[in-house]
C-alpha cells in the first residue's frame, strides 16, 4: 500500500468514527473586546501611579456623640427670708413736715425692696407724724409720707397691688420723750409684711 492510500483509509476511518456521535460545540463566553495593547512606557507609568496613589480608604466611622458629662446636683437655694406677718421690714424717716424720701433713705428702700421679694409677702405702708399740727393735718401727712414710700417701692419693681397704705398720723409713736430725736422716729413709714 502506498501511502496515499493510507492517508486516505485513515481519514476515512476518522470520519466514520466520528459520524457517529454529535458533539454539541461548546459554548463560551462571548468574547470581551480585548484593550489595544498599550506600548510598554505607558504600562510601566500606570504601574508607578497605581504603586503612588494610595488604596482609597474606608469612611471613617462617625465619632459617637459625645456624652454630656453628668452635672453635679443642683445646690439648693438658700431658703427664701420669711417673716411673721406684721414684721417690721423698715423704717423710713423724713424731715419735719415734709413727705419726700430722703436719699440717705435709698439703701433702706433696696434692703426692703429685696426682703419683699424674697418672702413674696404683701406690704402694708404704716405713715407716721409727730405731734405737731392738728389730727387732720397729721393724717394727710402720714397718708402722703405712705405714699411717697409706695411709689418708690413701685420703681423698684414691687407691684402695686401688693401694697397697701394707712396713716396714724401722730397716733402711734415710736417715741413718748418731748426731745428733738424722739420727734425725728415719729417722722416715720414703717414698712410691714402682711399675709
Amino acid at each position: 500500500m502506498n501511502a496515499t492510500m493510507k492517508g486516505v483509509l485513515l481519514l476515512g476511518l476518522l470520519v466514520v468514527g466520528c459520524a457517529g456521535r454529535h458533539v454539541p460545540p461548546a459554548t463560551l463566553p462571548p468574547e470581551q473586546p480585548t484593550p489595544a495593547p498599550q506600548p510598554a512606557f505607558k504600562q510601566d507609568q500606570t504601574m508607578q501611579k497605581e504603586q503612588v496613589q494610595p488604596q482609597p480608604t474606608p469612611a471613617p466611622q462617625p465619632a459617637p456623640q459625645p456624652q454630656p458629662e453628668p452635672q453635679p446636683a443642683p445646690t439648693p437655694e438658700p431658703p427664701k427670708a420669711t417673716f411673721p406677718s406684721g414684721t417690721i421690714i423698715g423704717e423710713i424717716y423724713f424731715d419735719f413736715d415734709k413727705y419726700s424720701v430722703r436719699t440717705d433713705m435709698q439703701d433702706v428702700i433696696d434692703e426692703s425692696v429685696q426682703k419683699i421679694k424674697d418672702s413674696h409677702m404683701k406690704v402694708l405702708l404704716e405713715g407716721n407724724t409727730d405731734e405737731f399740727g392738728t389730727g387732720e393735718y397729721n393724717f394727710a401727712l402720714g397718708l402722703k409720707r405712705a405714699l411717697s414710700v409706695k411709689r418708690a417701692l413701685i420703681v423698684k419693681g414691687i407691684p402695686k397691688e401688693t401694697i397697701k397704705i394707712v396713716s396714724y398720723g401722730e397716733t402711734k409713736p415710736a417715741c413718748q420723750e418731748k426731745v428733738k430725736e424722739c420727734y425725728r422716729k415719729n417722722r416715720r413709714v414703717n414698712i410691714k409684711v402682711v399675709d
